[in-house]
Order: structure tokens, then sequence, then C-alpha cells
């Protein structure tokens, strides 16, 4: 009897093995992902990067508790970045370098043809779910969110059925799982509608016991700078998709924000899994151009949003992974967005895509290892390319420039050149853009 219950057991798990709820039922180690990417952020808006203007204690205890990456980069804008985070591809590879900002730009998306890292995640038994933003395509006339592998979505529309602007904070216009909800969510605050829906997907999937990967794609705190349900003054402008509201709203976007944050991780304590859960938090692109910020001792930075500056492009990163990635450590290896697809696939154990990716994992550096950094990052906006290292950038119109500190004139000319140290600058970087097709 006992040589038929074990025959018959081992016959049965060589049946499931194979199968995804086998695998599921075998493996309850896989890590969550919590990823949180902010709208127009750049690092001097940060106290955890030396930024003195705002108190973001949520944010900071993420820094804290976790890894901060000193040089992670970006595109200048929203769309590039969004594709390259999504793909492991740079704009050239993936087809989207532009915003998307225009009725006229319906046509223009990334193509459901690409790599995408939820996708990779989802064949791996994940659930997968994105909130907030997507922007790699109008949602109106080409709604790609299922094809890239998310079970589950609810994302701001920039446009109505008819081609209206529409509104992100209040009175969003959001789509909710194939279906626009705009009407069941009037006076409430989008951000506040996001939340809801993004912790009750991390809840029923705890419950399951079923790894998920949550992506929290924030509008907050892109303009329209417009007061939140925690601001002082409860009268704002009428909802226009067109205003870009008032810039002294902006730490009040930035504090519900940090809020918002301080309520997942509440969250994920609450259900007992923050030790196996990975939370990723970075930006877009950098601060918005018409806001300046205090930095350290007596210095100010101004945003450069859409410049293919550190201004426009250095964003924050941290990395929280409880008992794994030590506290309070710091990294300063060169990051890019299209990095984050290798990182999370190794990180989850799911299968690296098949088709070639740009990226670069850094998951030996989140462990505390040396790992291979980067040599070089590479930025995007339409065709405006450059390729960077810690000391110089190079264009593709062959213009090499110093990099300079946040607080000075990026466009201030170089000062103390060194022919010798930039003669070897434009060879390196010149054999990188030869690398990769100029």
């Amino acid at each position: 009897m006992k040589t038929l219950i074990l025959k018959t057991t081992i016959f049965a798990l060589s049946l499931c093995a194979g199968t995804n709820s086998c695998a599921l039922a075998q493996d309850a180690t896989r890590p969550n992902i919590v990823l949180i990417l902010a709208d127009d952020l750049g690092i001097e808006c940060l106290s955890a990067y030396g930024g003195t203007s705002h108190k973001t204690p949520h944010i900071d205890l993420l820094a804290k508790e976790g890894m901060r990456f000193s040089r992670c980069f970006s595109n200048p804008y929203c769309s590039p970045s969004r594709g390259s985070l999504l793909t492991g591809r740079y704009p050239f590879q993936n087809g989207l370098n532009v915003v998307l900002h225009s009725k006229k730009q319906e046509n223009i998306y990334l193509k459901p043809s690409q790599p995408s890292f939820p996708r990779q995640l989802k064949q791996h038994g994940y659930a997968t779910q994105i909130v907030g933003k997507w922007h790699v395509s109008l949602e109106h006339k080409h709604n790609t969110i299922r094809e890239f592998g998310f079970d589950h979505y609810q994302t701001w529309c920039i446009f109505d059925e008819k081609g209206g602007k529409t509104t992100r904070f209040w009175n969003p216009y959001l789509m909710r799982d194939d279906r626009i909800i705009a009407d069941e969510i009037k006076d409430r605050y989008g951000p506040d509608v996001d939340l809801d829906v993004y912790l009750d997907f991390i809840k029923t999937n705890a419950k399951a016991k079923k790894p998920f990967l949550a992506y929290y794609s924030t509008y907050l705190p892109h303009f329209p700078w417009e007061p939140t349900p925690d601001s002082k003054e409860k009268t704002y402008r009428a909802p226009n998709a067109a205003h870009k509201g008032d810039p002294k709203y902006f730490p009040d976007m930035l504090a519900y924000l940090d809020k918002q944050i301080g309520t997942m991780l509440q969250t994920l304590d609450d259900l007992g899994i923050a030790e196996n859960t990975i939370v990723i938090f970075l930006a877009d692109n950098g601060t918005d151009t018409g806001l300046v910020h205090a930095w350290g001792e007596g210095k100010s930075i101004a945003g450069g949003k859409g410049t293919m500056t550190d201004r426009g492009t250095h964003v924050p990163l941290l990395v929280r992974w409880p008992g794994k990635i030590k506290a309070g450590s710091v990294c300063e290896d060169l990051i890019d967005l299209t990095d984050f697809f290798p990182t999370i696939c190794e990180l989850t154990g799911a299968k690296q895509p098949e088709q070639s990716i740009h990226g670069r994992s850094f998951v030996p550096q989140l462990l505390g290892k040396p790992g291979q950094p980067r040599m070089w990052i590479h930025i995007q906006h339409a065709n405006s390319r450059q390729v960077r290292n810690n000391d110089y950038m190079l264009d593709n119109k062959d213009q090499l420039r110093r990099v300079v500190p946040l607080w000075e004139d990026p466009a201030r000319p170089n000062e103390n050149s060194d022919p010798e140290k930039e003669a070897a600058a434009r060879k390196s970087l010149q054999a990188v853009f030869d690398d990769l097709g100029k």
C-alpha cells in the first residue's frame, strides 16, 4: 500500500510539474513587485537626495530601509520613458520617441509586438495590474494595455470618445478594465480612486497567496497643479484640461503622493507581506521647468523637464526589500530605464524575453555585489539622442559637453577643459553610438 501511495504521489507531481497552478503551490517565495512611478519628479524635490523644499517622510523611509541610487536617468519626456521602462529598449528601437499629447498623434503608439516585462511576469504566474497613467498609446483609439500583459488596469484616458481632452485629478476621466467609469466617480479625486483599486488588488492577491506585480503609475505631482483633498484651500479653479494650475499647489501634490506611499507601505505591513515584497520608487523624467526647488545650503535648482540635461533626466530610484537589500545603502552606478526589465525578471525568476533588449540587470548591486555596472546610459527625445558617462555627454550631432552639478547652469560653456580627457571621452562615447547604431 505504501509503495502504491508513493508511486501515485510521484506520478501526480510529475503531471503537475509543468502546470502554472502546481508551480504556484510549490513556490510561495517569489517576491511581489510594487512599482511606483512618479510623474515629473527630479531628485532635487526629495530630502533623501538633498532637497530642502519638501518633506517626504515615507519616500525617505524607502531610502532609509532600502537602497538609494544616485545616478538613475530617464528620457526627458514621459511617453519615451514609459516605453523604455516597459520594453527594456531605447526609443529608437521600440518606436516611441515622442510624448503623446495631441489627438493628431492617436496612431502613434507602442506596438504590442514589443517585449514587455509585465507579460513575462504574467507568463510566470504573476497577477499583474497597472493603475494611473498609461501614456504609451491613446486608449480611446489604441487600448493595448492587456496586450502588454496586464490582467487588470485603471488608467486616465487623455481623450474621451468624442476626442475632447479630459481631466485627471478632480472629476477624473478613468477607464477600469475596458469600461469608462467617469460618471461613477464624479467629484472624486483621481489619485484616491486609483489608490483604492490598487490596494484592493494587493489585498486580493495577498489573500490568495499569489505573487503580483502592482504598478502604480501615478500622475502626481504633474501639472495642472491643483489643491488636493488635504490642501487648506478647498476652492480651486474649475478643472480645465488646458490650464497648468498654480505652482503653489505642487508641495501639496507631492505631500499627497508621499502620504499615499505611506498607506501602501502600511498595507504591506498589515498583510504580513512586506518582507516578500520589493518596493521600487522612481520617476519618469525631471521636474517641470516652471518650478524651482532649494537644494543643500543656499542652492536652488530649476526643473528641466523636456531638456537633454541632468535637470531633465536625473531621477530618483529607491528600492526596498527587507532582509535582502541592506538598509540605508547607496549605489552610485549608472542606471537607465531599460534596466528595470531584466532586473525585475531576475528578481522574480521570470524568463527574459526572446527579443533583444538594451537593459542590464542591477540585481547584483541590490544584493551588495559589484555586478557589471554600466559605463554609459542612453537618452532620447524625438531624433535627439545622447550617450552619457559620469563625466561627459555626447549627442548625435557630435557635440560633447561636460557633466555639471545640478545647481550649475547646464547651458554655461565648459570651463577648465582638458583636451586629453575630452578626446578620450569622445572616442569611448562615439564607440557606444557606433555599436547602438547612430
